[in-house]
């Protein structure tokens, strides 16, 4: 497994080494499960680490008040969590190889996401 870092926050995991700067980590820990927290994957002294936020409070119509996007990578993690938890996602892509149906169709979800992503930022500025 391959991450990207922006300032320590990890804002990509990638397969395989699409690009120089991504560094490679191996086996990305799972997350502890703590009702109303989401997990934040960091990267510090060589491991990955988690820092807990609070989830974002239900509305009237019981739908999620979305954080607002502060980059590109927040706002591809924020819409492929709407499909997959982390642990979900994580264990997609160590098993990329022996579940190749599962990982494409992930897969083909997260590009939708960054396609998405381009489209709500672009929109953002306007």
């Amino acid at each position: 497994m391959y991450i990207d870092i922006k300032n320590e926050k990890i804002i990509g995991i990638y397969a395989d080494n699409e690009r120089k700067e991504l560094i490679d980590v191996g086996i990305i820990p799972s997350p502890e499960e703590i009702p109303g927290k989401i997990p934040v994957m960091y990267y510090r002294y060589g491991a990955i680490v988690y820092e807990y936020e609070d989830a974002p409070e239900a509305t009237e119509d019981g739908m999620e008040t979305p954080p607002v996007p502060m980059d590109y990578g927040e706002t591809v993690n924020g819409l492929i969590r709407r499909k997959y938890t982390l642990s979900e996602e994580l264990a997609i892509l160590r098993q990329r190889d022996t579940k190749a149906e599962e990982f494409e169709a992930y897969n083909a979800y997260a590009e939708s996401c960054k396609e998405e992503a381009r489209l709500l930022i672009e929109k953002q500025k306007h």
